[in-house]
């Protein structure tokens, strides 16, 4: 099987990671973010945001569960 597409929209651009297993697997800066996904796992999205000059979690995803 060829596996799935994630498919994220954020509210707004942000700071974002991808992460698989707890692993990190993509990271980048946008309000989209497209990511094929042919292993089975739990995957999660964290977005960031600079607020009164640091770095702050923002969104932080329930588990996307991929079998």
């Amino acid at each position: 099987s060829g596996g799935v597409t994630l498919q994220v929209r954020l509210p707004q651009r942000c700071e974002y990671r991808l992460l698989a297993d707890g692993k990190p697997v993509r990271s980048g800066t946008g309000e989209t973010l497209t990511q094929a996904v042919t292993e089975p796992g739990v995957y999660r999205v964290e977005a960031y945001h600079n607020f009164l000059g640091r770095r702050r979690g923002w969104i932080f995803s329930n588990p996307i569960y991929i079998r």
